[in-house]
């Protein structure tokens, strides 16, 4: 067998084995809107360098059909490629956001280890991640409340990391009052040209403006994010990378 033949074998192989994980990244474990966020490409970029480029990139280095250790030289590459490919496959999948909590008037994608380190016995009543809010955890209404969230939380994340036993399940009763006393997006979007062309966009998307969206800041990999979030049906419309004021949603606290 020529070089370019084992070569070319190997890249074959090597992105059916892509295909399959690609299709698992994107309908998945990072479906739209999460697919969306840019930082999570990072996943995508690794797996394709260690299938893609550095197993049959080592295969077109050292193959060569009349070597006596040809077999052991290829052995060698296809555990290299295997390890590495699982590991970066690991990572991709643990990372991937579980659930949607909603916290004092802002969206927290987390996955399994932010779930674990907050406290969700069951983590897997989350499935695979959708683009519902599935949880909230209910604003302290009283000082004794607020008192005990301080307690448990300990810590400088956001009390949503870590009070994952208060979580409840967001049914439509309840995400159909979130955003109640939002003020009007245009007059936010519009004062920004860069913001007004995103939100030109997105509305092309869906034709017109639904009456029932609310707006509310996405906590999901990086900031400045808002989620559009249509309460009729519980769901994340998409996604917005424009900042929202910090007195937007003071009083959205269920």
């Amino acid at each position: 067998m020529s070089k370019k033949k084992a070569f070319l074998i190997h890249l074959a192989a090597s992105l059916f084995v892509f295909s399959i994980l690609l299709m698992l990244i994107i309908y998945l474990w990072y479906p739209a809107p999460y697919f969306d966020v840019a930082y999570r490409m990072k996943w995508i970029n690794m797996i394709a360098f260690v299938d893609l480029v550095l197993g049959p990139g080592l295969t077109l280095l050292i193959f060569r059909a009349d070597k006596p250790s040809v077999k052991f030289d290829m052995t060698v590459i296809l555990l290299l490629q295997i390890s590495a490919l699982s590991w970066g496959v690991w990572n991709a999948w643990s990372a991937h956001p579980k659930l949607n909590v909603f916290y004092d008037g802002q969206l927290y994608c987390l996955d399994r280890s932010e779930l674990e380190e907050a406290g969700v016995k069951d983590l897997d009543v989350a499935g695979y991640m959708t683009d519902e809010v599935m949880t909230v955890l209910p604003y302290p209404e009283s000082k004794e409340e607020k008192i005990k969230y301080l307690r448990e939380a300990k810590g400088e994340k956001p009390m949503v990391y870590r009070l994952g036993g208060a979580y409840m399940i967001a049914d439509k009763e309840i995400t159909s009052k979130l955003g109640e006393n939002q003020g009007d997006i245009l007059e936010l979007v519009n004062s920004d040209p860069a913001a007004q062309k995103q939100w030109l966009r997105f509305v092309s998307n869906y034709g017109e403006v639904d009456k029932d969206w609310r707006y509310f800041g996405f906590n999901c990999f990086k900031n400045d994010q808002v989620a559009v979030l249509d309460r009729k049906n519980n769901k994340i419309k998409g996604i917005l990378n424009i900042k929202l004021p910090a007195y937007w949603s003071l009083n959205d606290r269920p």
